[in-house]
């Protein structure tokens, strides 16, 4: 193989094993943050359905003997939404690092590239 074919392919393969190095940390986080916020979005839909369930008669019963019956269902409703709407907003600032991640990631690719492309233009 001519020498300069060497050079290009040493060139290439460096670039490659950086672009990996570089991909490795951003894909890891770009997963981690997706998984993270969907996890969050379907244990907020959990466990409000779980507090429904489990606990909305037992509660509304209590709340009843000191409050009028509308109040008690007006105060566990009011409850419950704050609650969805925290976890709701957990999941999606979640879900919002997780695609900045992914766009970092294939910034970098796109820089790697071009980088690439650039030296094996210009020698």
């Amino acid at each position: 193989m001519p020498e300069s074919a060497e050079n290009v392919l040493a060139v290439v393969v460096e670039e490659a094993m950086n672009v990996r190095e570089e991909l490795g940390g951003a894909v890891a986080e770009a997963v981690g943050g997706t998984r993270s916020g969907l996890s969050a979005l379907a244990a907020g839909g959990a466990c409000g359905l779980l507090a429904t369930l489990m606990a909305h008669a037992a509660l509304q019963e209590r709340l009843a003997r000191t409050w009028s019956p509308e109040a008690a269902a007006a105060a566990l409703a009011l409850t419950y939404a704050t609650s969805a709407t925290a976890l709701v907003t957990y999941g999606k600032a979640r879900l919002r690092r997780a695609r900045e991640a992914s766009r970092e990631a294939l910034d970098v690719s796109r820089d790697a590239v071009a980088r690439t492309a650039d030296e094996l233009a210009h020698g």
